[in-house]
């Protein structure tokens, strides 16, 4: 994990000297552990419409600028329904809403609040001869209140690009089903009201993970997670990074399954 913190925070540093030169804050830096826990449920809906639906549950842990612990406070719990449509070639569209219930921790100046959102999402794919490449586009309105009890409607765009390797399987009978090994950078501008947040840059994030399928329904995600966040202040930057694992449920089985949208939600 160390070695992951010190990788990430040298591209960080190359990355935000490049959007970040041309501004004159006193930007500081603060480091937070945090791991990542979601179960998804995904169901057929209406195969002839190409319709799909999918039922996430989240939890996310921190702990804090003095505390090592990623498990040590709950930071979120998260209920996300989606409505996938699936009919048009290497591309989903989604449809989402997602329930935050957000919980105040002292240590890292976090505050309670719930936030809801609204979701539209494009995945589109490219496979290859051994793995697949895709680029996802999200368009999010946050609804919460502020740490002072003001209404905040704050809408979000975000843009990933991933890569899923597909590894061979050279045993007959082998532990996990089509294992592949990916990885995805994804950026997030918010457009808030200059009385909340000056400025757009909102997350950069980093995540490499390993994927594998324990049954024909059952599939999941092992990896570790990076991110920099934006304070609202417009000066500090918190540098989130530890592990994330998912489970996936397909009521209809699948091959393989490459997590293109799976959601590090540690903000």
């Amino acid at each position: 994990m160390n070695l992951f913190k010190r990788s990430f925070l040298l591209f960080c540093c190359i990355f935000l000297s490049q959007i970040l030169k041309a501004q004159d804050a006193p930007y500081t830096m603060g480091f937070i552990p945090a791991s990542i826990s979601e179960v998804d449920v995904a169901f057929p809906l209406i195969e002839k419409w190409h319709l799909s639906g999918q039922a996430d549950l989240q939890l996310v842990t921190q702990g804090a600028y003095t505390n090592g612990n990623p498990f040590e406070y709950t930071q979120r719990k998260v209920i996300r329904p989606w409505i996938i449509y699936s009919g048009f070639k290497n591309m989903k569209l989604w449809l989402g809403y997602a329930h935050n219930q957000k919980y105040a921790i002292e240590e890292a100046g976090n505050y309670k609040t719930l936030e809801n959102r609204i979701i539209v999402m494009g995945t589109y794919t490219q496979e290859m001869p051994k793995g697949s490449l895709f680029e996802q586009v999200r368009f999010e309105t946050k609804f919460f209140d502020d740490r002072n009890g003001n209404p905040q409607t704050i809408p979000r765009l975000r843009a990933r690009f991933g890569v899923n390797h597909y590894l061979r399987q050279s045993k007959e009978k082998p532990i996990f089903l089509a294992p592949n090994i990916g990885y995805y950078t994804e950026l997030m501008l918010k457009f808030a009201s200059k009385d909340y947040a000056e400025e757009h840059f909102d997350i950069f994030r980093l995540s490499v993970y390993y994927t594998a399928g324990i049954t024909p329904n059952i599939h999941f995600l092992a990896g570790v997670i990076g991110q920099m966040q934006l304070r609202t202040n417009g000066t500090q930057f918190d540098v989130y990074y530890g592990p994330m694992v998912s489970v996936k449920y397909s009521v209809k089985p699948k091959e393989r399954e490459t997590f293109d949208s799976v959601d590090g939600g540690a903000d």
